[in-house]
């Protein structure tokens, strides 16, 4: 569980599937993209690190944003996440709006734990 709120709305933020991991949305804002990158980042690895796993074993990433140019702009903080250039497959959005007023990024993944 990542937090109360996950029974407030009615979702689980990670969900374990035998050896799948889904990680529901995180979302993040910071006082500019970049900052909202680190946020985001930071927050997937905690929860990468309570499954013993790392970036190399992430499958999948979804993006969600509210502007894509700043997003493009701060993709070396993304990259820099994974280790030796292993990235995962992904899709980029642009959206009008996130749930929290104020996030600018929001971002599931799909994760190999073996």
């Amino acid at each position: 569980m990542l937090g109360s709120w996950e029974a407030d709305i009615g979702y689980a933020g990670v969900v374990r599937d035998g050896d799948t991991l889904h990680v529901s949305g995180v979302p993040c804002r910071g006082r500019d993209m970049q900052a909202a990158v680190q946020a985001c980042y930071g927050a997937l690895a905690k929860i990468l690190q309570r499954f013993g796993a790392d970036s190399s074993q992430v499958v999948k990433e979804t993006a969600y944003t509210t502007d894509m140019d700043a997003l493009v702009k701060a993709i070396p903080a993304r990259k820099a996440f994974f280790a030796d250039g292993r990235y995962p497959a992904a899709s980029w959005v642009q959206v009008s709006g996130l749930f929290n007023a104020g996030d600018m990024l929001e971002i599931e993944w799909t994760v190999r734990l073996e």
